[in-house]
């Protein structure tokens, strides 16, 4: 994966040239199971597991290269229940104070802007791989509560491709697209301090049986706005 990043960073360098311009943007993301145009106008207008932040991009006429960063936080409480070996539960469930997550999904990709990065009219798509995972907002808790080496306690890669619109007026741009995701089998699931530990964690939580390669939606949703530099 790391080639294909590397090869991928230098054929947008090349292909921009002297006519490269930077985006910079800040979006809105919803992952779905299903896509659904209710879901994506509800969610959208609540805000309820909506992903939040930016990205940037670096294009020429046509090909460029981008990075997404979004965020999404809320709090729920949780519970630590312990497993034999042959995963029968041992003792009761152990309930913990309601604590706040942080879900995280970032992405790499290439794009490609059929009539111009800069056209009225801007069709395209893109190819890229990401990173959905999930952690706790505040460092203290996973201390204090559920102990786990590393910064994520669930974490599942995938590979995506994408078709959008958008409309750019001058500097200013709007668009939306649509992703699907491909797992990617070597997905990550934090090493826990103790034995036999595992918890029940929304939405992302690590299920050993229901989603052995870690949980990842099948679509994604994106809307956003940018500034073309």
């Amino acid at each position: 994966m790391k080639k294909l990043l590397v090869a991928l960073l230098l054929v947008a360098v090349i292909a921009s040239g002297a006519f490269a311009q930077l985006m910079i943007g800040v979006s809105g993301a919803l992952h779905m199971d299903q896509f659904s145009a209710t879901e994506i106008k509800n969610s959208f207008q609540t805000g309820d597991g909506v992903f939040y932040g930016g990205q940037m991009e670096i294009a020429g006429k046509h090909l460029g290269l981008g990075f997404t960063a979004n965020v999404s936080s809320y709090t729920v409480a949780t519970y630590v229940q312990a497993y034999d070996s042959n995963g029968a539960p041992v003792g009761l469930r152990v309930y913990q104070p309601a604590m706040k997550f942080m879900d995280y999904d970032m992405t790499l990709y290439l794009s490609y802007h059929l009539f111009g990065a800069r056209a009225f009219l801007d069709p395209f798509g893109e190819f890229g791989g990401g990173i959905l995972a999930t952690g706790f907002a505040d460092a203290a808790d996973s201390t204090l509560y559920l102990p786990y080496d590393g910064s994520f306690f669930t974490a599942s890669y995938y590979w995506y491709g994408a078709l959008g619109l958008g409309i750019n007026l001058g500097p200013i741009g709007i668009f939306g697209k649509f992703a699907v995701n491909y797992p990617i089998k070597s997905s990550f699931q934090a090493n826990w301090k103790g034995t036999n530990v595992k918890t029940d964690l929304y939405p992302y939580g690590w299920d050993p049986v229901l989603y052995p390669d870690g949980y990842l939606p099948k679509f994604r949703f994106t809307a956003g706005v940018k500034l073309i530099l």
